[in-house]
């Protein structure tokens, strides 16, 4: 079980992007190299605690935003809101905001998907792009409704449910439940747990659904979009991830041609349940980014 870290300790900090209010924590020194730490579902920028204050130690300037829908960032009603383009936008604002023309991006899960758009997006923008857990899937040019997909890949059979727009009443009746079983995936001190309950109850969980229901936008707004990543970029797969399973990573070089592919022996919850281990990678990960060392390793 990891030590509790107390929320308050953070620098906590707030902008206006797009017209909507972000919050974010700021940690490191406000001269280096910047990092952007983007969360996935059911997370928040809590989620990057033990990485927050690593990666500040090291030198870097890490800036960990709540997400569009979470925590104490603007959480709309409407699902297209949370779309991949839209998401971008806001995190390219948030950047203006800080005065940061470019950036490396490091996300999980959700923001993982996240950071691989965010490359498509604002290439200009991005130093290197570092995905825990979650794989590159390029843009599509043919629409595949998400039950058409799952039959393919059974293990995403779990986003049915969280994709009905009208589940969300349900979620949000069982976000104790939810809550401590993903505290329980990550090896979380109870009271990190009842601190993300307590924001859980507190914003809702319309917002945090609502990326899952943005299938047939994203297509809309991404079928047209060039799909090569060149920008240098490190996949860190979890090899025990129940979800984002290792070989759904195995062809991205197709895509990601400057690609190094690395393991840990985890499971989804990366950043909680090794944090020493997750925090060492990245280390090393983040100076071959800086020093050109990332080439194709499969």
């Amino acid at each position: 079980m990891t030590e509790h870290i107390d929320p308050a300790s953070f620098n906590h900090k707030f902008a206006t992007t797009c017209g909507y209010k972000y919050h974010y924590v700021e940690e490191g020194d406000p001269n280096g190299e910047p990092l952007l730490l983007v969360h996935g579902f059911p997370d928040m920028w809590y989620g990057w605690r033990h990485q927050i204050r690593y990666l500040a130690k090291q030198g870097y300037r890490v800036i960990a935003p709540d997400c569009l829908g979470y925590g104490q960032t603007s959480h709309p009603h409407d699902s297209n809101e949370y779309s991949f383009k839209n998401i971008c936008a806001h995190l390219a604002g948030l950047l203006d905001a800080l005065d940061i023309p470019k950036v490396t991006v490091i996300g999980h899960d959700w923001g993982g998907a996240i950071v691989w758009r965010f490359a498509l997006h604002y290439p200009a923008r991005v130093n290197g792009v570092i995905s825990v857990c979650t794989p590159y899937t390029p843009p599509q040019r043919t629409y595949v409704p998400l039950e058409e997909f799952v039959e393919k890949m059974p293990e995403f059979q779990y986003q049915i449910a969280l994709a009905d727009p009208n589940s969300t009443p349900y979620f949000e009746s069982i976000i104790e439940k939810v809550m401590n079983n993903i505290g329980t995936q990550g090896h979380m001190n109870q009271q990190d747990i009842d601190f993300m309950t307590a924001q859980f109850k507190a914003s809702g969980m319309q917002g945090p659904l609502n990326y899952y229901r943005t299938r047939k936008i994203n297509f809309e707004e991404e079928k047209d979009l060039h799909h090569i990543i060149d920008i240098p970029s490190v996949m860190i797969v979890a090899l025990r991830d129940p979800y984002l399973l290792p070989y759904q990573s195995e062809n991205m070089h197709k895509h990601v041609p400057n690609l190094k592919r690395v393991m840990i022996d985890a499971e989804h919850f990366v950043q909680t349940e090794k944090p020493d281990e997750l925090n060492a990678l990245l280390k090393e990960m983040l100076e071959d980014l800086k020093h050109g060392r990332i080439k194709s390793v499969l």
